[in-house]
């Protein structure tokens, strides 16, 4: 076998309606299940596992609950598939996810997690189509390796990165941006600004040691790309995120960056929030109104009114000062007060500033999530 082919074959789950909801049987339970996209990727690494490897399935073991002690959030963690040697010690933990979920280092620390109650010397996670294997050394850290021995297969897990775009080649922008999910974006400003924040969160950042420190944020760790659902007005996003690990006097939050094409038309600049207990955009910024293209300098001078949902727009700029933030705010033709979160360099120029500009532009999220959360306890 190559170790570039993916080892894990089609196969078709029997579904039934229920309730305006699929089902389907559960091959190790044999018991109905929903047929969601992550039910699917797990039926499917079970048909693998029991008629092309011969693994019993009395030693497959599904959602065993182990008790977590340090989450105030959750009380349980449940790896989705456990393989179990004859002792019935668990050699293998399995995490599934759903196909457009790329694996990322966030899946993986969930799947150490599991790992680490079961005391599984090697995980494999798989959202179907990609595979990752991880074996723990002797001194207890996990290691990346192609070969998961126990079920004797080897795999190399592709990238999955999406190549950056020559800048000046129009058809391959537009192959980038179809790639995405944002091929739609006709407006040239909205192209250029995407390409912009993309080749500093899903290029640039991949080669920058951080941490990187700026105006009281701490850019502890990016953590690659991954698909993230948020919530908006009438629906969710489901899209690539950049993410980052950000700190501020002592909070520590996990956050995500991406474009986002609006409901009600034009983009929006997003960053995301995840918290144990929820998920929300902290920031949702309008690229036509608060976006203003420099062509001596070729870069995107950004700023903000402080608009937030529920909270004035001077209780937003208190929160700024508050933050030792003042120096950002400055009055503008329009008379009024507005945030500037500093400057972004079009794609294939070389500028210190996006990180200055990223780091203001996490710090100013952080911000606005603590006043979310200060105004919530006050209610």
């Amino acid at each position: 076998m190559s170790d570039q082919g993916n080892f894990l074959p089609q196969c078709s789950s029997s579904q039934t309606p229920h309730a305006g909801r699929n089902k389907l049987n559960c091959l190790v339970e044999h018991k109905e299940r929903p047929a969601t996209p992550e039910e699917l990727v797990r039926q499917r690494v079970l048909h693998w596992l029991i008629h092309t490897k011969g693994w019993e399935a009395g030693k497959l073991r599904l959602e065993h609950a182990y008790k977590w002690e340090s989450d105030p959030t959750r009380s349980h963690i449940r790896p989705d598939i456990e393989l179990l040697d004859d002792e019935d010690n668990v050699v293998v933990v399995v995490e599934c996810k759903r196909e457009d979920v790329p694996l990322s280092q966030a899946v993986d620390a969930q799947a150490k997690e599991y790992a680490l109650k079961s005391n599984a010397p090697y995980i494999w996670v798989t959202n179907g189509g990609q595979h990752k294997f991880l074996k723990r050394d002797n001194r207890g850290a996990w290691k990346t390796v192609s070969l998961i021995e126990p079920l004797g297969e080897t795999y190399k897990p592709p990238t999955g990165k999406i190549p950056f775009p020559l800048v000046s080649d129009a058809s391959e922008i537009q192959r980038y941006l179809g790639e995405h999910g944002l091929g739609a974006l006709e407006d040239p400003g909205e192209r250029r600004f995407t390409l912009a924040l993309h080749h500093v969160v899903f290029e640039a950042a991949v080669g920058r040691s951080f941490p990187y420190s700026h105006d009281g944020v701490h850019i502890l760790e990016y953590g690659g790309v991954a698909f993230r659902d948020f919530p908006y007005p009438g629906g969710r996003y489901h899209r690539r995120y950049a993410d980052f690990i950000a700190a501020t006097r002592g909070r520590v939050e996990a956050m995500s960056v991406a474009v986002n094409p609006w409901y009600r038309g034009g983009i929006r600049l997003c960053v995301g929030v995840t918290k144990p207990e929820r998920k929300h955009h902290a920031l949702q910024l309008n690229f036509a109104h608060n976006c203003e293209w420099n062509e001596e300098n070729k870069i995107w001078r950004v700023f903000h009114d402080g608009r937030m949902q529920h909270v004035s727009n001077s209780v937003v700029l208190t929160a700024v000062r508050e933050a030792n933030c003042g120096h950002w705010i400055d009055w503008y033709d329009d008379c009024k007060e507005w945030i500037y979160l500093g400057d972004l360099p079009a794609a294939g120029t070389k500028r210190p500033q996006p990180w200055k500009f990223l780091a203001r532009l996490l710090h100013y999220a952080i911000i606005r999530t603590n006043l979310r959360e200060a105004r919530a306890a006050q209610t």
